[in-house]
C-alpha cells in the first residue's frame, strides 16, 4: 500500500484498523495463525516506520501539530499490531509451530534520511517524541492529543492505582475499598462513559467489538481474568511479581487465552 502524506496515510490507518479489527479469534489453523502473525507483525513495522517519520516532520515543523498527533496515533497503532501478532505467535506456538521472523514491511512511507529503523519499547522515547502514554511513579499520564475519552480512563485508572486487590470488590458499589479484575476495567470504562455497569470477565466477552482497538483493548478470559492496555501500556491485577491490586504495568504478560475486544470507535 503506497501511502503518501500525512492526512492520506492517517486514512488509510483508520481504514487498517478496521480491516484488522475485523478479524475473528474462532478456531483457526496453525498454518491461518502464522499467516495473521506474519500480516500484524508487518503491519507493526510497516506503522514503525511511520512513527519515525512524522516525528521527525514535526521536528522539522513544530508549528504543524497534527504531524505530532500523528506520530503518536501511529505509535499507538504499531503496538496494538505487535499484541495481536504476539497473540497468533503465541497461538502457532501452542500447537508446536515455530515461525522465523517476520519479513521487512514492502511499504515505506518518504525516504529523509538514512537512519536504519528499529522498534522502540513502548516506555522509551521515538523520535525524540515520547509515547501517547507514559508512567510517571506508579501514574500514568496520557499526552494531549489524545482523544478526552482516553485521558478519563487515565485518570480513573490513576484513582485505582493503590487499591487492594479484593475478589468481589467493586461489584456492589462503585466506589469501593478495593476492587477485582474486572470491576477494576469496568471502572474504568464507567467513569469514560464507555459502560454503565459493572461486568464480570464472562461478560465483557460480548462486550465493544471483537478484535484490538486503535487506541483500547480489553484482553478477556471469560470467567477467568480480564485486563486492558491503553496505548500498549497495560492496566491489570496481575501478571506483575505479585497480584497488588489494579495498577499499571509496563512489562509484557502472555497473551495465550485472552480475546481481545474494544470499545467501538477507539
Amino acid at each position: 500500500m503506497n501511502l503518501t502524506g500525512s492526512v492520506t496515510s492517517f486514512g488509510n490507518l483508520i481504514f487498517i484498523v478496521v480491516l484488522f479489527a475485523s478479524n475473528g479469534l474462532g478456531q483457526v489453523s496453525y498454518q491461518e495463525a502464522g499467516s495473521r502473525y506474519y500480516q500484524h507483525a508487518s503491519e507493526a513495522a510497516r506503522a514503525a516506520q511511520w512513527v519515525d517519520y512524522h516525528s521527525r516532520q514535526a521536528w522539522q515543523n513544530p508549528w504543524q501539530q497534527d504531524l505530532v498527533a500523528l506520530a503518536w496515533q501511529w505509535k499507538a497503532y504499531e503496538t496494538h499490531q505487535r499484541q495481536w501478532a504476539a497473540y497468533y505467535q503465541q497461538y502457532a506456538y501452542a500447537q508446536s509451530v515455530t515461525y522465523s521472523q517476520p519479513p521487512t514491511a514492502q511499504s515505506q512511507p518518504p525516504a529523509t534520511h538514512s537512519k536504519s529503523l528499529t522498534t522502540t519499547p513502548q516506555s522509551q522515547a521515538i523520535g525524540g517524541l515520547q509515547s501517547p502514554i507514559v508512567m510517571r511513579g506508579s501514574q500514568a499520564y496520557g499526552h494531549t492529543s489524545l482523544p478526552s475519552v482516553l485521558q478519563r480512563m487515565i485518570q480513573a485508572g490513576n484513582a485505582l492505582k493503590n487499591k487492594p486487590y479484593i475478589f468481589g470488590g467493586g461489584h456492589r458499589q462503585l466506589e469501593d475499598v478495593g476492587y477485582d479484575c474486572s470491576s477494576s476495567v469496568s471502572y474504568m470504562l464507567i467513569k469514560a462513559g464507555l459502560l454503565n455497569q459493572v461486568l464480570t470477565s464472562k461478560s465483557f466477552a460480548d462486550y465493544g467489538a471483537s478484535g484490538p482497538g486503535r487506541y483500547v483493548t480489553l484482553w478477556i478470559k471469560p470467567g477467568h481474568h480480564v485486563f486492558i492496555t491503553i496505548c500498549g501500556l497495560r492496566f491489570d491485577t496481575t501478571g506483575g511479581q505479585v497480584a497488588d491490586g489494579p495498577r499499571w504495568r509496563k512489562t509484557d504478560r502472555s497473551l495465550s487465552g485472552f480475546m481481545p475486544r474494544h470499545p467501538h470507535g477507539l
